[in-house]
């Protein structure tokens, strides 16, 4: 299967990250490595197939918009295609949508605090993975997400691996 990112680097990136894993499993990276840095890095590795998305709520809307549906600026608007899209994931609202994906009820008490990673695999299968703000302002404190949604890149799961697995 022909690769549309470069496996060698991403998993680089991936062996440098981990080095810096302590044994309680926090990491410690050096705090001049800024985490937009890390994710610029691992960007020049997996291309598209990993995006970060510093404010979680835009996600499902942009994820519409990729598919081709008219989505507006306020989503909830009548005109556009919200309900048509969210209907296609058999879900009702966008709070339904972000639990079907893997958001817990953790992760939605506190949503707008939350960042979120989209990891796209080589079978073209998607993944969200959710990061804390604040984890997200350092790199130590980010690179487990990272690590999380960098192993996906590199792996093969599909939909009946995990069901919260997606394609779009």
């Amino acid at each position: 299967m022909q690769e549309r990112f470069d496996r060698g680097m991403a998993e680089a990136i991936r062996a440098f990250v981990v080095r810096n894993r302590n044994s309680d499993g926090t990491y410690s990276l050096d705090p001049k490595i800024a985490p937009e840095a890390l994710v610029s890095l691992i960007h020049e590795a997996v291309g598209d197939e990993l995006s970060f998305y510093p404010e979680a709520d835009q996600l499902v809307w942009d994820v519409a918009r990729h598919m081709g549906f008219v989505i507006p600026a306020c989503p909830v608007e009548s005109r556009g295609d919200a309900k048509a899209f969210l209907a296609e994931y058999g879900v009702r609202n966008a709070d339904q949508w972000y639990r079907r994906f893997g958001f817990d009820d953790g992760v939605m008490k506190n949503f707008y605090a939350t960042s979120v990673l989209m990891a796209r695999n080589t079978p073209f299968w998607r993944k969200l993975v959710p990061v804390p703000k604040l984890a997200a302002t350092k790199a130590s404190t980010f690179a487990p997400y990272l690590v999380d949604a960098l192993d996906f890149c590199l792996g093969y799961e599909t939909g009946a691996d995990d069901d919260r697995l997606f394609r779009c």
